[in-house]
């Protein structure tokens, strides 16, 4: 497995990118279980055989806007009552799905007169616990954002733009019926329901109560009955900084050695499968030459697409060099200019093939 250790506290989750897009319908309080869960998982001394894990009502009930926080017991134990026999299933290929438990073993145990040293304990089922320390791709948040979500959808609407909104700018298109599935949402949902209870309302919820804002947009398809229908759904994510909080977090060098990581190093270590020294050349090379987050992202993203012997020197290239060309907007050309001064907002629209041609001709 050997993931790398995250430093930051049981109060920010790893949530993998396989688990955000696997299909499964848990409630609001079901999801605050796997936010509590994830944020222990792989944090502190925590080891690659360990499955079992202990929720401890006492470190946790302040995570709640509990108006008594007395029956926190109670409300943790409900949800986790709810997974017993539940499982979540992912699509190995055309034809294949398997299915996974989410635990082997759940151990309830109440103290009375005592609530704070009541704890729920968990046994991860063991390729659950290989799936999350393995994944090389997910999201990193802070648990107390969804944990006060009040919608199930907003929740895993969440989780979903958490994923992506480092890539590509944080716009990504996904298929309406794709959406539908990964939430689970029956058949019998008609379209104008749906986008009221995964979009609209995740929309009022997540905006300004989290630490991301989104706006999305519909894409339609024209039916052979000449009606319209909503085929996918474009996506933009914005993050915010809310507070001034600095997440940390390790990684094990090649030598065995503990790096620590900021939480931007590390998520360009986690994209962009590098070393903790060679995540800190390319942030440094991106702030000094005025590389917005978004953009340097892009970069990266665009670079792992492409057939280079070293990968961190041609990003490196592109973030120094900076690159001319006219861009094309709906059918206008505009100068888009790419130096270390100025970069055109135009970004992502930049011609890459050219540049590509640019750089091995060097």
């Amino acid at each position: 497995m050997n993931r790398k250790k995250k430093r930051g506290g049981t109060e920010v989750a790893f949530r993998p990118q396989t688990i955000i897009e696997a299909r499964y319908d848990l409630d609001r309080r079901q999801n605050d279980i796997l936010d509590i869960l994830l944020g222990i998982v792989g944090e502190g001394d925590d080891t690659e055989e360990n499955t079992r894990y202990e929720i401890n009502i006492g470190d946790v009930k302040h995570l709640y806007n509990l108006h008594d926080e007395s029956n926190a017991y109670s409300y943790l134990q409900k949800a986790v009552k709810k997974f017993e026999g539940l499982g979540f299933r992912l699509k190995e290929d055309e034809g294949t799905d398997i299915y996974y438990p989410w635990f082997s073993k759940i151990k309830y145990q109440k103290k009375r007169g005592d609530e704070n040293r009541s704890k729920i304990v968990l046994d991860l089922h063991p390729e659950v616990k290989e799936m999350i320390m393995s994944a090389k791709q997910g999201a990193y948040y802070r648990i107390e954002y969804p944990l006060n979500l009040t919608k199930k959808y907003s929740k895993r609407l969440y989780y979903l733009l958490k994923d992506k909104e480092t890539f590509n700018g944080g716009v990504f298109v996904i298929s309406f019926d794709e959406l539908r599935r990964m939430m689970k949402i029956p058949e019998s949902y008609a379209n104008g329901n749906v986008k009221r209870e995964i979009l609209d309302k995740p929309y009022q919820e997540i905006n300004g109560n989290t630490d991301i804002s989104f706006e999305y947009e519909l894409i339609n398809e024209k039916l052979p009955s000449g009606q319209h229908s909503i085929s996918a759904v474009r996506f933009k994510v914005k993050r915010i900084r809310r507070n001034n909080t600095v997440i940390e977090y390790e990684t094990i060098d090649k030598n065995g050695e503990a790096i620590p990581t900021t939480a931007e190093e590390q998520e360009i270590i986690d994209l962009f499968d590098c070393s903790p020294k060679e995540a800190k050349d390319i942030l440094r090379t991106a702030n000094a030459n005025n590389r917005t987050h978004e953009q340097m992202i892009e970069i990266l993203s665009y670079t792992l697409k492409k057939k280079v012997d070293n990968k961190v020197g041609y990003a490196l290239t592109i973030l120094k060099n900076g690159y001319n060309e006219p861009t094309k907007f709906n059918g206008e050309k505009k100068s888009s200019s790419w130096n270390n001064t100025d970069l055109d907002t135009a970004y992502s629209q930049m011609n890459f093939e050219d540049l590509e041609k640019q750089l091995l001709s060097n």
